[in-house]
């Protein structure tokens, strides 16, 4: 029978009790492990010392013992069926070892007692044991989906928190709403210990001067905008949002319109937002950021703006459930209309929305993140058949009058999530009406060049992955080719210049290389170049990196291996690596940790965690649909 306290030690497996099994079996020399029947199950036992451990009769299916340290162990009559014995000490082990149906000498790296043999030295698995690995770490994914599903259908897990919108609220009490500050004493301790984003100059500046008003009693920083990147089109409003409350705040600034410059150019869009189709959140922004600016005598200019931004509220208390819009209207209501129901509901709202730990979290994306994992997931056999079910019915649902969709409910439709859900959606009576209204949607937001924006605001360029989702989405539902062929010639064209395809909602190069790829694809020449240059930067470990020189993650390489499907057999070495490299970064509970860089705003970074799971497991289900059609007799790549 089994030792209690050994069992209770293991726990459920993982880093952490690793380190402190391995200690104590370090401290304790002389005690043999009893786990004789225990139930391992699917527990990630990898690296543990199990050094003479009596497992006779334990159940180790779909266990995880990579590397770990069996030497001497007694494996009579466990079941192993399915276990991961790679790199595994068995030298001198007692029973008949058997794992994923094959000898565990067979596996790739298993030590044996007759001879070592290394990982990297080893062939690759055949294809069935391939197949087999692959299904498993899926299994592990769509348990881990099944536990994260709402009962909606949608999957609602929250981005990590980050420094952006703690420090702004941290500003926004300390220089205009005072109600806001005896709520905020866990966020300064959070923001003070959190690092500001460097992967970009925009970021960075903004970020820093923050810190610099969140650290100090007395704040001097400069805020910088300088740079030529605060002069692009596609971060001009956040360039002005924070010029218009560095100099509200009477903090210098280097850089960008005049106060009176600016005060005009906020004015203009505001008048001109039905126009150019601002979303409300934004019109929200340029009303709150030309109030906080203006002279405290009321004029006919403020009175328009105050009107604008009342409008702008929805019924939740917030402005487009937008945390940095939100806090803006506040902190104008605040100074213009302090005992109105708006601003007391606005302040109930940011109230309502801090979490346990007293932080906030940018908005949640569960209508983007449930499309995009439906899509990620179409056709894979491990995810049961009424969690896809739930899942669309929560799709349609979502989908706005307009025919569109927008990333979260209850806000404006925008074309990439429009695409996606229109991608996730199945050829079903409803899938099809609903589809059919969203490809009208499409049709309607179409530039005249051919082309699509995300925002449809005059000042958001095309981007190469809304683009690609658009045709994508046209495609499958019926639209003839050449109402979108212009935006498949420009996509081209990208594609072959220098550097390649870029995202501009998630800064992960083999996401936009497979995005443009499949929509010019599989058999285009620019999709080719794509899969080739993906080949060439694979990392020594299997992995992609996001961008390249970067370390690999799970994301990208999903994305990577989810386009070479297309081009290598999964036998083939590239693929391969990249699946023992997704399987060997799954956590315990079936998920891959980040770092994920999703934009929003852009260029600030945000880590969504099922956004991660579905770009990393949107490569593994490929592959398992990959060898149901092989691939494509293409170009050798």
């Amino acid at each position: 029978m089994a030792d209690r306290s050994h069992v209770e030690q293991i726990g459920d497996g993982g880093p952490t009790v690793r380190s402190m099994w391995n200690q104590w079996r370090k401290d304790n020399p002389d005690i043999r492990p009893d786990l004789t029947g225990v139930r391992f199950d699917g527990f990630d036992l990898s690296r543990f010392d199990f050094s003479g451990a009596d497992f006779s009769r334990a159940s180790l299916l779909d266990t995880n013992l990579r590397d770990a340290d069996l030497t001497g162990a007694d494996l009579t009559g466990a079941d192993l069926t399915g276990a991961d014995l790679t790199g595994a000490d068995l030298t001198d082990v007692t029973g008949n070892i058997k794992a994923q149906g094959k000898s565990a000498e067979a596996q790739t790296g298993a030590v044996m007692p007759d001879g070592a043999r290394h990982a990297e030295e080893s062939p690759c698995p055949k294809n069935e044991d391939l197949q087999h690995h692959v299904r498993r770490v899926l299994r592990r994914a769509c348990a881990h989906l099944a536990q994260a599903q709402s009962a909606d259908g949608a999957w609602r897990v929250p981005p990590s928190p980050r420094f952006l919108e703690n420090a702004l609220a941290c500003l926004i009490a300390d220089a205009f709403v005072p109600e806001l500050r005896p709520h905020l004493r866990a966020t300064r301790r959070w923001v003070q210990a959190a690092p500001v984003q460097k992967h970009h100059e925009v970021p960075r500046l903004i970020e820093s001067w923050l810190q610099g008003w969140v650290g100090s009693t007395a704040p001097t920083a400069t805020l910088d905008v300088s740079h030529p990147l605060f002069s692009e089109p596609v971060f001009c409003d956040r360039r002005n949002f924070f010029l218009a409350l560095a100099l509200a705040v009477g903090a210098p600034v280097r850089g960008g319109p005049s106060r009176e410059e600016l005060q005009a150019q906020l004015l203009e869009r505001l008048r001109a937002r039905q126009t150019v189709r601002l979303k409300r959140w934004s019109g929200a922004e340029l009303a709150a950021l030309f109030l906080l600016l203006a002279d405290e005598a009321p004029s006919a200019d403020t009175v328009e703006a105050l009107k604008a931004l009342r409008e702008a509220q929805s019924t939740s208390g917030s402005f487009g459930e937008q945390m940095g819009a939100t806090l803006v209207a506040l902190a104008a209501l605040r100074r213009w209309d302090p005992t109105s129901e708006a601003f007391a509901r606005a302040l109930d709202f940011l109230l309502h929305e801090r979490t346990t730990e007293g932080v906030w979290c940018f908005s949640p994306a569960e209508v983007w993140d449930t499309a995009l994992l439906c899509r990620a997931l179409e056709g894979c056999e491990d995810l049961e058949p009424a969690m896809f079910e739930r899942a669309w019915s929560f799709l349609l649902r979502s989908q706005n009058e307009d025919g569109g969709w927008s990333y979260r409910e209850g806000v404006e439709s925008d074309t990439d999530t429009t695409s996606m859900a229109m991608l996730a959606l199945p050829r079903t009576d409803a899938g099809t009406s609903a589809s059919g209204l969203g490809r009208a949607y499409l049709e309607r937001m179409q530039t005249p060049a051919g082309l699509w924006l995300t925002w449809q605001s005059r000042d958001d360029p095309p981007a190469e992955d809304v683009v690609a989702h658009a045709i994508l989405a046209l495609r499958k539902w019926g639209t003839v080719p050449a109402f979108w062929a212009p935006a498949g010639e420009w996509l081209a064209l990208r594609a072959r210049q220098e550097g390649g395809c870029r995202a501009h909602w998630y800064n992960i190069d083999s996401y936009a290389s497979h995005e443009v790829g499949l929509a010019l694809g599989p058999s285009h020449d620019s999709t080719r170049h794509l899969a080739r240059e993906l080949v060439e930067r694979q990392n020594p470990d299997g992995g992609w990196p996001p961008t390249q020189g970067a370390a690999s993650s799970a994301a990208a390489t999903g994305m990577a291996l989810a386009l070479l499907t297309f081009y290598l057999p999964n036998e083939h070495l590239c693929v391969t690596r990249a699946i023992h490299y997704l399987a060997e970064l799954q956590e315990p509970g079936g998920s891959w940790p980040g770092p994920l860089q999703m934009y929003g705003p852009r260029p600030f970074a945000i880590d969504y965690p099922m956004q991660i799971h579905a770009l990393s497991v949107h490569g593994l289900a490929a592959v398992a649909r990959a060898s149901r059609t092989p691939p494509r007799p293409l170009t050798e790549l």
